[in-house]
């Protein structure tokens, strides 16, 4: 098959996958190349693209296809930081699509906090009335794999996911899906300028002031 042939359909694919996560609700990118190669028969052969080819996709079809982008967008930044807010003793960052801004209306908004008491932070968000679910999940930190605690809880009609660090390793963050480096994330403050002025996120990365 000739190059060129091959990275059309390649395109192809990661246009697929990148619909599915924003329409579909579908969060995993590995999940959703190969529902998009189940679906598109004829490129059973062809190499998945990878997962910054995903990333670029998904930024093209929220432009196409998603007018409001911006403000879904903003939504769920909003609520990701009213959430922060309650949870100030214990370094919360924002990360993950909404930070990055590849969300859709029904991506999950991904928070990090440091405390080694996960009970302790559980606590909080009952008091705030949130019916949570405790769950695991395997990320990658510098070499290895770690199982972290995850709280999962509804507000706002939205879905929150909160990774659970201890003390120790709250400054080695996970890695990021698309490449081999510390996943971007900000603090609430940051979050907070971010949302009045409609600065590029990356600028306040681990941004403590």
């Amino acid at each position: 098959m000739a190059v060129r042939k091959q990275d059309r359909l390649r395109a192809t694919l990661a246009q697929e996958a990148a619909r599915i996560i924003v329409s579909e609700g579908v969060h995993d990118y590995q999940k959703a190349k190969h529902k998009a190669r189940e679906r598109l028969h004829a490129l059973q052969g062809v190499a998945l693209p990878s997962n910054v080819e995903i990333e670029s996709a998904i930024r093209s079809f929220t432009r196409t296809f998603l007018p409001d982008h911006g403000k879904i967008l903003w939504r769920l930044r909003a609520t990701a930081l009213s959430v922060m807010n309650w949870l100030t003793p214990y370094s919360p960052y924002l990360t993950g699509p909404v930070l990055d801004g590849t969300a859709g209306t029904d991506t999950p908004i991904s928070l990090q906090v440091s405390c080694d008491s996960t009970e302790e932070v559980l606590g909080v968000l009952e008091q705030r009335g949130m019916a949570v679910r405790i769950a695991d999940r395997y990320f990658r930190q510098n070499r290895h794999y770690s199982s972290l605690p995850v709280l999962v809880f509804v507000y706002r009609e939205h879905e929150i996911d909160i990774t659970v660090f201890s003390l120790r390793h709250q400054h080695q963050p996970p890695k990021s899906k698309t490449c081999n480096r510390p996943a971007q994330r900000i603090n609430g403050k940051a979050l907070a300028r971010l949302l009045a002025r409609g600065h590029d996120p990356s600028q306040y990365k681990d941004d403590e002031g």
